[in-house]
């Protein structure tokens, strides 16, 4: 089902910066964005990620999000997911997601 996933830079401008996520979020592409989105992690107090682009997101890109969410805790920080699409946040709130990682829905 993976047809791909992008990540952009968080623009200078933005406040707090935000991560712009898009595509889809699965076993592969949830493994390939790690490593950009720890280092994003431990260099700010808060990690905001635009989810408005994302079509898929399943069990692995929600372990993504709960290790980011560790990681940030553990150092004082914050994640938060934002502008999350209608599909997705179906998956947020069956797995009651949203309890733990705070997000806003479109």
């Amino acid at each position: 089902m993976t047809a791909g996933s992008t990540l952009a830079a968080p623009s200078p401008l933005e406040t707090p910066p935000m991560v712009h996520l898009s595509g889809e979020l699965d076993l592969h592409t949830a493994a390939g964005l790690e490593p950009a989105l720890t280092e994003l992690a431990d260099s700010r107090r808060e990690l905001v990620i635009d989810m408005s682009d994302v079509t898929f997101c399943d069990s692995s890109g929600i372990n993504l999000f709960l290790r980011l969410h560790h990681r940030c805790t553990a150092a004082s920080g914050r994640l938060r997911l934002c502008r999350v699409p209608r599909r997705v946040a179906l998956v947020f709130r069956m797995f009651r997601f949203h309890h733990v990682v705070p997000c806003t829905f479109v």
